[in-house]
């Protein structure tokens, strides 16, 4: 899941379900609303690579613990992500040395609520901009 925010403040989303192509733990299907079963209905990451990487195209990437999310990525696309990236979790740890920087914990910090529907993982999505917003209001 991406989303990417043009200069006129235009969001677009990038979100595709992908088949794992291996079994996943009950607990993480029960996070995730999916069994194995439904999962194998979905396309490959293999298959949505070329998608995401024309989504992503040359914009700056924000994410929370990029070194993880980006390294991923390039494992399971097997491609190198090279756009600048933007660390929301980096910031926050020279912000706030030796706390818990989740980004629950950030949300709580900088008093962002989200009455939200959405996924778990959408939330976070739609919520990093603002937390980095806010990470930069604090200099």
């Amino acid at each position: 899941m991406a989303l990417k925010i043009d200069k006129n403040n235009l969001k677009s989303l990038f979100h595709q379900i992908v088949n794992p192509e291996r079994e996943i733990d009950k607990n993480i299907s029960n996070i995730i609303g999916y069994s194995n079963q439904e999962l194998k209905k979905y396309p490959k990451i293999t298959e949505i690579n070329e998608n995401f990487v024309n989504f992503i195209n040359s914009s700056t990437l924000i994410g929370h613990n990029n070194d993880f999310i980006f390294n991923f990525l390039s494992k399971e696309l097997n491609v190198q992500i090279s756009n600048e990236k933007i660390d929301i979790f980096e910031i926050a740890k020279k912000k706030y040395p030796n706390e818990n920087n989740s980004i629950d914990n950030l949300k709580k910090k900088l008093n962002i609520i989200n009455n939200s529907t959405f996924s778990s993982s959408l939330n976070e999505v739609l919520e990093l901009p603002e937390i980095l917003d806010i990470l930069r209001l604090k200099d």
